[in-house]
């Protein structure tokens, strides 16, 4: 009894884990398909009673109203339920990061060394990713894949998740540069002797000195920008050509004060939109 009672929990696991994985992006929309009857929420604040009315063609939402009719259209009947905007992660390692720091493969979430730029999330994204198949059953349509590491870390792209690879899941590609603020603060490390960890003499030095670390790449980039005729090309000036250009957007990732008031120090020397 025992033997069998296991082999039907097993069988119940396997059944979920699969139903789990074969998530598959959906085909391309054929006709017209209007949601009617349902309470939607539209994403305004402004909430629709029961008599809402979504039209969706091609891919694409036209109108949110009242309750439409069309030839040819594929009518769901959503009365007594609610109907809420696909929601939107905007901060994560969703398809860079598998199972974490334990498992070096699934892991492409961080780079080597401290000057990135011309590190991109979006090819490393891996659109398989086990995980994405709980965002999208819980809200989440679209993700922001940023990158993580030391100083200039790389690129961000917004991805939607209902895709084959990581081109069918580019939604808006290489918007945002992000840049780790190092810590402005003296936090000693309680573990440090224990575990033979040298810590710096002086944290909040040693942070300002990788902050002029940084303002001297981007003084650098900027000549290298102003050049007319560039005799070699140099990959890491030529990725932040888009925050020059405020094609791109600076994240700076910062937790306290004193780190805020350097990122705007950098606003006001380089004139990069930046999102702190």
């Amino acid at each position: 009894m025992k033997k069998n009672l296991i082999i039907y929990l097993l069988a119940i696991l396997a059944v979920s884990a699969n139903a789990q994985e074969n998530i598959y992006p959906a085909k391309a929309q054929g006709k017209t398909i209007i949601i009617n009857g349902g309470t939607v929420h539209v994403g305004n604040g402004k909430v629709m009673e029961n008599n809402g009315s979504i039209v969706i063609k091609d891919g694409k939402i036209l109108s949110v109203g009242a309750a439409a009719d069309a030839n040819n259209a594929t009518i769901i009947n959503a009365a007594g339920k609610h109907i809420y905007p696909g929601l939107i992660l905007s901060s994560s390692n969703l398809g860079l990061q598998e199972i974490g720091s334990g498992v070096r493969g699934s892991n492409d979430v961080n780079e080597l060394g401290e000057l990135n730029p011309n590190i991109r999330s979006i090819v490393a994204y891996n659109a398989d990713s086990k995980i994405t198949n709980t965002l999208r059953s819980n809200g989440i349509l679209l993700a922001n894949a940023v990158p993580q590491g030391s100083l200039i870390a790389g690129t961000s792209s917004t991805v939607q998740l209902d895709a084959w690879t990581w081109e069918d899941a580019a939604y808006n590609k290489d918007y945002g540069m992000h840049f780790y603020m190092p810590s402005l603060f003296n936090r000693p490390n309680r573990f440090a002797a224990l575990f033979g960890i040298q810590q710096p003499a002086d944290p909040v030095k040693l942070g300002l000195e990788q902050i002029e670390k940084v303002k001297a790449f981007f003084r650098e980039a900027k000549s290298y920008q102003q050049q007319t005729t560039k005799t070699t090309t140099n990959l890491k000036f030529e990725a932040v050509k888009g925050l020059f250009e405020k094609k791109q957007r600076l994240f700076i990732h910062c937790s306290i004060v004193e780190e805020m008031l350097e990122a705007m120090e950098l606003v006001k020397e380089f004139g990069f939109d930046v999102t702190v």
